[in-house]
């Protein structure tokens, strides 16, 4: 008994022992427990806090106005989250195949322009393309030879009966030739007869493109001399009168802010001149226009600075987009009808600053460039080898003159009559008062 009391007082000392440690080792285990606790939430609200602060710097940097100097003088309206203030989108295109639709458009050097909604305060809808209008500040486009050729069969003379069919376009320097059929009236004889036109095209004092035509062939046979020395003018034989097209005279006058389907272009032309390269056109209404560099360094691609363009279903408040080729051999090719597909079948990625780069795969259509952007080199006028037309008629044996430029002249009185009217003066006849007379030259005589 004296021996089994010692035994149990250790035993139960070790017990009371145990139960101090076990005690301190949860205490420990508590404090390590909220110390980590504490720090977490710490470093969290740290996280939270930067996350915050970038938050605060980029929505500074969205909200920061990227309209190109020189672009938009008026104030910006009231911003929002879903609306820049801004008036229209700026874009900038360099060395890109603009289609329109399907081939007709534009092969574009340089280009500055804003699209502009018809409503303000609304996104530019790319999906709709009658919403908005493209007007060109600066820069210059090319109708290639092709793109003139689809622009007429598929676009101006897209109606039934017409008066000319199957039209084939080339240009050379100073001049445009068409081959196709010709019908008279749109109807005599009941088929197409081959014919083949020619002249120059020169600027109107209304911005307008005048076609000159000089020479006339049907069949084989030239027929301008003989209907200049008659007084017979084309537009007695032929009827072209569409939206943005219309057969004066014997003058075919093109209005670039109506021809074209939509959307409608707006913006002056500084200059009009034919080359090997096609038709090629300058602006210059405001060549001030400063764009930021953008993302990628290309020398083909669109580049919408700032605005709100609207992508698929996507508006892109304050720009700004980038759009290049995924094939960087050759200039990028975008069709503006058909530009979903485009974006479907490329890659999108995003700046830090919110700016998209859309990369993408070229539409369908020839890889045109311009030979020059400066012109191209004179070229001869002669005929080309073989010299026979559609019909089996040698044309050789007459060689097209280049005609100088037209002398801009005042509508002439009867008296002054000395030499015939430039084409200016003559569609300035349609705005001579009610009741003026004048005969089939164009010249005022008194009224019988």
């Amino acid at each position: 008994m004296a021996q089994f009391w010692p035994t149990l007082k250790i035993k139960v000392t070790r017990l009371g022992a145990n139960k101090m440690h076990y005690k301190k080792i949860i205490k420990i285990a508590m404090g390590l427990l909220l110390t980590v606790g504490v720090s977490s939430s710490l470093m969290a609200g740290s996280f939270s806090d930067i996350q915050q602060q970038k938050l605060k710097s980029a929505r500074a940097t969205w909200a920061e106005s990227s309209i190109p100097s020189g672009m938009q003088s008026g104030a910006l309206r009231a911003t929002n989250e879903r609306d820049s203030g801004a008036e229209s989108v700026s874009i900038y295109i360099e060395n890109v195949n603009f289609d329109v639709v399907e081939n007709i458009g534009f092969y574009v050097e340089k280009l500055s322009a804003t699209l502009e909604p018809k409503v303000a305060g609304q996104p530019v809808v790319f999906d709709d393309v009658e919403s908005f209008i493209i007007n060109v500040h600066s820069g210059t486009v090319v109708l290639s030879p092709q793109v003139i050729t689809d622009l007429f069969n598929d676009h101006i003379l897209d109606y039934w009966p017409r008066p000319l069919d199957d039209l084939t376009i080339t240009t050379k320097d100073g001049y445009l030739t068409v081959e196709g059929g010709l019908k008279l009236w749109s109807w005599f004889p009941g088929i197409y007869l081959p014919a083949v036109l020619g002249g120059d095209i020169i600027l109107s004092n209304d911005n307008k493109l005048v076609y000159e035509i000089d020479d006339v062939r049907v069949l084989g046979i030239p027929l301008y001399g003989l209907l200049s020395a008659i007084f017979i003018d084309l537009d007695l034989l032929l009827s072209i009168d569409r939206e943005g097209a219309q057969l004066v005279d014997s003058v075919l006058v093109l209005d670039h802010r109506a021809v074209f389907p939509p959307p409608a272009l707006a913006g002056n032309l500084a200059s009009a001149s034919l080359d090997s390269d096609g038709l090629r056109l300058v602006f210059a209404d405001n060549e001030s226009a400063q764009f930021n560099k953008p993302h990628v360094n290309s020398d083909s691609y669109l580049w919408m600075q700032s605005g709100d363009p609207r992508l698929f279903d996507i508006v892109v408040v304050n720009g700004g987009v980038q759009v290049v080729s995924d094939d960087t051999s050759k200039p990028l090719r975008f069709n503006l009808y058909d530009y979903r597909k485009q974006v479907a079948a490329g890659t999108l990625t995003m700046a830090m600053n919110g700016d998209i780069i859309a990369t993408i795969p070229s539409a369908d259509g020839p890889d045109y460039q311009a030979s020059s952007r400066s012109g191209s080199p004179p070229m001869s006028n002669d005929p080309a080898p073989g010299c026979i037309n559609r019909a089996g008629f040698n044309t050789c044996e007459e060689k097209v003159v280049k005609r100088a430029a037209p002398v801009k002249t005042r509508m002439l009185k009867k008296a002054e009559a000395v030499k015939t009217l430039t084409t200016e003066d003559r569609l300035s006849l349609k705005n001579v008062e009610a009741g003026t007379c004048f005969n089939r030259a164009g010249f005022t005589i008194a009224c019988q």
